[in-house]
């Protein structure tokens, strides 16, 4: 599962500029806290300098200034998915880190945990203001990696339908491979039981016929419509295991 497209590039160290910068940003909201474009600039310094709970906090203030301005000329900008992207890689490295240092009541460990708890409050209000197809894939990668699988499928799902919501997606590749990739996701983690599998089959068959209805007209098609039906024929044999069984 995935979140590597638009990476916010975080790799290098925190620099002596990106410090200057820092307090540069902080004088800035002290003066200015009610201007949507320092906190913007905050969210960057804090991704140069590593410091997640903050950009956090940045994202927040971000999306509160976008709900209070909605449709004036104060209106802020969407938070960047490579910005979530950046605050969820860093956060889930240092759970990790933390996770395999001094144990579960270690100081770092209990501050990882409060990290993930803020992160995952973001990503739900993201959730209930965007709706992009973006952030459910963004929360099902989180869930993914704290081993909640049925929050992983749920969220694998609204990005399914929300990507079906894009106008004439059939006809167009890069949203047909968007939208069998999420399929695949989802059969890989509904196939389990004759009840999952028939689900499955469901969703493939009918993904395979609005893509393949769509483009009766067009010369090419891409390979993931020969990639869906192979995984449909898997199914039906798998189907077909357990009925023997």
């Amino acid at each position: 599962m995935c979140t590597n497209s638009g990476k916010y590039d975080t790799s290098h160290s925190p620099s002596t500029q990106c410090h200057n910068h820092t307090s540069q940003t902080a004088q800035s909201i002290k003066q200015n806290r009610s201007n949507w474009r320092v906190w913007v600039s905050k969210l960057h310094t804090c991704l140069d300098l590593h410091k997640y709970d903050e950009a956090i906090q940045a994202c927040n203030m971000i999306l509160d200034f976008r709900k209070k301005k909605a449709g004036t000329s104060q209106e802020s900008p969407e938070v960047e998915a490579k910005c979530v992207r950046a605050i969820v890689g860093g956060i889930l490295a240092s759970y990790r880190s933390a996770k395999g240092g001094e144990g579960s009541n270690s100081g770092a460990m209990q501050s990882a945990r409060r990290s993930l708890m803020r992160l995952h409050d973001l990503l739900q209000t993201l959730s209930t203001s965007l709706k992009d197809p973006w952030v459910y894939e963004t929360l099902a990668y989180f869930n993914e990696q704290i081993g909640d699988d049925d929050a992983v499928l749920e969220n694998l799902m609204k990005e399914y339908r929300s990507l079906q919501t894009v106008r004439g997606w059939e006809k167009d590749d890069y949203e047909v491979i968007k939208v069998s990739r999420v399929v695949k996701q989802i059969v890989a983690f509904q196939r389990q039981t004759p009840k999952d599998i028939a689900k499955s089959k469901f969703l493939v068959r009918g993904v395979v016929n609005s893509i393949k209805a769509a483009r009766v007209d067009l010369p090419t098609h891409p390979t993931e419509i020969s990639e869906l039906e192979s995984l449909l024929a898997e199914l039906d044999e798998q189907g077909r295991q357990h009925q023997i069984n």
